[in-house]
């Protein structure tokens, strides 16, 4: 009787000894299967990942000497109609016709005798003509091929430009625009002691428009090379024009200052693209020389 119920007792320890090591197995087994698991999920993350193409974003390089766009780089989304537009990239109303882009040097004037009685007696001040000489200077040192020299009818300007092309080692024909005279174009914002009436009196916003589209355009189909045109006019056109082709409000103009003999520099690009290289640079003018 012992003898059998010992052997029961045994057979159970036995039983209980195989399911304990089954379970241990099991568990096993299963932790085993989370880490294979794991290990083929990162696996299979990093094959997809890499086998995706690798997307590339816009890309602006501001290059010193050439301020030019990686045109291949360029995506442009303009299909949604209802996504606000921050350019217009029309704005001048041409087609792309070429490749070639057009650069801008924009001079305001020297110092003048501002408070002259008639417009013929506000010529240049001996600082003036002096400002002018380190224009001059500032450009020719760039070794550029200047293709045209434009100044306004005033003789203010007449005088900045004849003192620019004195300092060139190749001279240029002066070329001159009335069109580009200085003007009101329109009422700042905010109010700077302009208002509309002013405007209506002595605004000519039509004919500073008039000038704006003369010049300022993406080349045309006659155009076979790239183009560098000095203008040489007037603080407010200048602003306004600046504040028009960057497509700033252009009541924004007068925030803007420029000091006499000042280099603005712009280029127009074949697709209608605007680099705006410098605002109003004298640095090349001592400071103690510096007037606005």
């Amino acid at each position: 009787m012992h003898t059998a119920s010992r052997t029961s007792i045994q057979q159970r320890s036995l039983i209980s000894q195989m399911f304990l090591i089954c379970l241990h197995l099991i568990q096993r087994l299963l932790v085993a299967k989370f880490f294979v698991g794991l290990f083929m999920g990162i696996i299979s993350t990093v094959i997809v990942y890499n086998l995706k193409e690798p997307i590339e974003k816009p890309r602006f390089r501001p290059d010193q000497s050439k301020f030019e766009y990686e045109k291949n780089q360029q995506t442009f989304d303009d299909s949604n109609p209802s996504k606000p537009s921050i350019w217009n990239s029309s704005w001048d109303g041409f087609k792309s016709e070429n490749k070639f882009p057009r650069h801008f040097y924009l001079i305001r004037h020297g110092q003048y005798f501002d408070n002259a009685r008639t417009m013929e007696e506000m010529k240049l001040t001996l600082l003036g003509k002096e400002q002018l000489e380190y224009t001059g200077k500032r450009l020719n040192q760039t070794k550029t091929h200047f293709d045209r020299l434009i100044h306004s009818g005033m003789v203010r300007a007449f005088e900045s430009a004849v003192i620019i092309n004195q300092q060139f080692d190749s001279k240029l024909d002066l070329i001159e625009d009335k069109s580009l005279s200085e003007g009101l174009p329109v009422a700042p914002i905010p109010y700077a002691g302009i208002n509309q009436r002013d405007i209506e009196t002595y605004g000519d916003r039509a004919r500073i428009d008039g000038a704006f589209a003369k010049y300022f355009h993406r080349a045309r189909s006659d155009q076979n090379k790239e183009t560098h045109d000095i203008i040489v006019f007037h603080a407010n056109i200048l602003r306004y024009f600046i504040c028009k082709i960057m497509q700033f409000p252009v009541e924004a103009w007068l925030r803007i200052t420029l000091n006499h003999g000042s280099i603005t520099q712009i280029t127009i690009l074949s697709d209608g693209g605007i680099v705006l290289k410098t605002i109003g640079d004298s640095g090349f003018i001592p400071a103690n020389k510096v007037t606005f």
